[in-house]
């Protein structure tokens, strides 16, 4: 039987290193080389195509941690008549899922592969027998839920409150926090360039507002010199600008 799309990128793909990978997420920051070394067998590998789901919404099926080994997600919240608004985009080293290791609840957002993505999943049941073996896992992973739904409230509240213009600068901040390089002009000027620059519709989708008001709203703030295209990539002139 000839091997499927799936299993040629695998064997094309470089090796995956579990236990280095999972040394590098702050969740286990706490576990010794010999423990991490004993969880790293639990961390199965996926990949996964273009546009390809890899979690749904109120989904209980697929309970289980996620590691981002290549690629880019984005995690959405889709409303009834299909529309998606981005909550977060996680490219490599970052994970999601860590709610539904303890809970067991259905998941809380839809994500999908924004392209091609290799990831290490982790599975529930074998999680909770790894934390009764290792409590001290157990403090740190309840730190970083707080953490993480502070995060989501303050976008919440931000999303409640501002207007369209707020919401596509707020957008494009996350986007420079997640992806921006800083740079420094000729003129000795700092500024941030994001690499491939996000469509019009993927900031819409992160900022609750229609492309075409999008579309205004870029054009505005180019006016105003804030921000510039430069070929492929979108480049930050006055961040603070945009903050305020």
């Amino acid at each position: 039987m000839p091997p499927t799309s799936t299993q040629a990128s695998r064997s094309r793909s470089a090796p995956v290193d579990k236990v280095q990978l999972l040394k590098g997420v702050d969740l286990f920051s706490p576990l010794d080389d010999q423990q991490v070394a004993l969880m790293a067998p639990m961390a199965q590998e996926r990949t996964y195509g273009k546009g390809e789901a890899i979690l749904f919404e109120d989904d209980d099926s697929n309970q289980g941690f996620f590691l981002l080994v290549e690629g880019e997600v984005k995690v959405v919240l889709t409303a009834l008549d299909g529309k998606e608004t981005i909550l977060a985009s996680l490219k490599e080293g970052d994970f999601f899922g860590e709610m539904a290791l303890l809970d067991g609840e259905p998941r809380s957002a839809t994500v999908k592969a924004v392209g091609p993505s290799r990831l290490l999943a982790i599975r529930r049941d074998d999680f909770l027998k790894f934390l009764k073996r290792y409590p001290d896992v157990t403090l740190v992973l309840l730190a970083e839920m707080s953490r993480r739904l502070r995060k989501s409230n303050r976008q919440v509240s931000s999303l409640a409150m501002m207007g369209v213009h707020g919401r596509v600068a707020d957008a494009l901040l996350k986007l420079m926090e997640e992806r921006g390089i800083r740079q420094r002009t000729l003129e000795g000027k700092a500024i941030v360039v994001i690499r491939d620059r996000p469509t019009q519709q993927f900031i819409a989708a992160m900022s609750g507002a229609a492309r075409e008001t999008v579309s205004r709203v870029l054009k505005h703030f180019e006016q105003k010199g804030w921000i510039a295209s430069d070929g492929r990539d979108l480049v930050i002139i006055e961040p603070g600008k945009l903050q305020k």
